[in-house]
């Protein structure tokens, strides 16, 4: 039985008996006792309609909350995976002395030159821009 019911129970039980305030300080007591109880009894109810609605709402907020962490997990893996393809850049060239593979990586490019893995010989690259230059590519 609820809290809501039960005082409507002693409510019944004070009519019932036929508890008048006008009659003695006793019925008087205990019917503002009654109706404190009834207060109280509403009061409880209606916090536990709020505290309901708040713990739906705090559980949807919980499952935006997962997915949203979710989702930046994935954005940082994403990432982490495009640096490291980004840091793994090759580039492979035919070398002109022996004609086997060479592969460069972006440092190497920087620096100007190599050795070929296969003859051993120094090579020089050349990407065809002039480091003086800001407009690109010699004419």
């Amino acid at each position: 039985m609820s809290l809501t019911e039960r005082t409507a129970y002693l409510r019944g039980l004070a009519e019932g008996m036929g508890l008048k305030a006008e009659d003695s300080n006793e019925h008087k007591l205990l019917l503002a006792m009654v109706e404190t109880m009834e207060d109280i009894a509403a009061h409880v109810e209606a916090n536990e309609e709020s505290v309901s609605a708040l713990a739906d709402e705090l559980e949807e907020l919980d499952d935006a909350l997962t997915e949203l962490e979710e989702s930046l997990e994935e954005d940082d893996e994403e990432e982490e995976d495009e640096d490291e393809a980004e840091e793994t850049v090759e580039y492979e060239l035919t070398c002109p002395e022996c004609g086997g593979p060479v592969v460069l990586d972006e440092e190497t490019i920087a620096r100007g030159e190599t050795i070929c893995p296969n003859c051993q010989q120094k090579l020089e690259i050349d990407l065809g821009f002039d480091e003086d230059a800001e407009d690109g590519p010699e004419s």
